[in-house]
């Protein structure tokens, strides 16, 4: 089991500047939902949000988009940038949801180095998504 920082992308596209501007210190403030992410069978369950059927997935991307960029992955800690900056480190795993709005999820975000886990889940998603 990890932990998830998790958002709509109408959340993030939605966030006041100023909480915008708070979220390049900490990317947590940008994220309103979190809790444990378990993986069943048939669904992905973002514990305290919600229950994500897989068949209500349509795509799982590991990608920064204009709702969540590479900048904001990495912040400012100190003088200088996260280790959110560089590769995949940062990356948001982003849900495609049938008829709603993307899911944003950081998994096992370290707010320090600003590292999260969500390329090591992308192909564990994409293999259980692909099955019949």
């Amino acid at each position: 089991m990890s932990d998830y920082l998790g958002a709509t992308e109408g959340e993030l596209l939605s966030v006041s500047a100023g909480r915008r501007f708070l979220g390049y210190q900490n990317q947590q403030v940008l994220f309103p939902h979190r809790g444990p992410l378990r993986l069943e069978p048939q669904a992905l369950v973002l514990g305290g949000w919600r229950i994500i059927p897989r068949t209500g997935i349509s795509r799982v991307d590991l990608t920064f988009t204009s709702a969540y960029t590479r900048g904001q992955a990495a912040g400012v800690r100190g003088n200088a940038a996260s280790f959110g900056l560089f590769g995949s480190l940062g990356k948001p795993l982003v849900l495609g949801l049938d008829g709603e709005d993307p899911v944003y999820l950081l998994i096992d975000f370290r707010w320090f180095t600003g590292i999260n886990q969500a390329r090591r889940w992308a192909p564990v998603l994409q293999e259980w998504l692909a099955r019949p």
